[in-house]
């Protein structure tokens, strides 16, 4: 380990202390700096070791898997939301109602109540059972 690093690790526990929000007791202070400075180190050595098989560590990062779906996820991502978005449709408007309202607006069931009219006790009775209807929809659509 160069000095360079060195004193990069030294400088990184500093800051990682520095910002904790709630430091440890005085009496495990020391600990908790070394076990920091230990932790940093480790970090390094780990990182080191999986840029030893990049060609160019500069370019490292177009070797990290890339976190946006495959073609076959999108497709398969599209098809479930035409099929929620069907089975919503196929609801009886009350339920697609209190659905909507409690799904995409985060409305409580009382809020709802308030909203449409009835009891929260109907609403919640009203979303169990668009839940249901939807979920079988969905199923019978994988099944398809």
């Amino acid at each position: 380990m160069a000095w360079y690093t060195a004193d990069d690790i030294v400088q990184d526990t500093f800051l990682r202390v520095v910002t904790t929000p709630s430091l440890p007791d005085v009496k495990y202070a020391q600990a908790y700096l070394y076990r920091t400075a230990q932790n940093l180190v480790i970090d390094h050595f780990r990182r080191e070791r999986i840029l030893r098989f990049v060609p160019d560590s500069e370019k490292s990062l177009e070797f990290v898997a890339s976190d946006a779906p495959l073609p076959d996820q999108i497709v398969w991502s599209r098809q479930e939301l035409r099929q929620l978005q069907n089975a919503l449709n196929a609801l009886p408007a009350p339920l697609r109602d209190v659905f909507i309202l409690a799904r995409l607006e985060g409305q409580t069931y009382v809020e709802i109540g308030e909203k449409l009219g009835i009891p929260p006790q109907t609403a919640f009775s009203r979303m169990v059972r668009a839940l249901t209807l939807v979920k079988e929809a969905t199923d019978m659509g994988e099944k398809n």
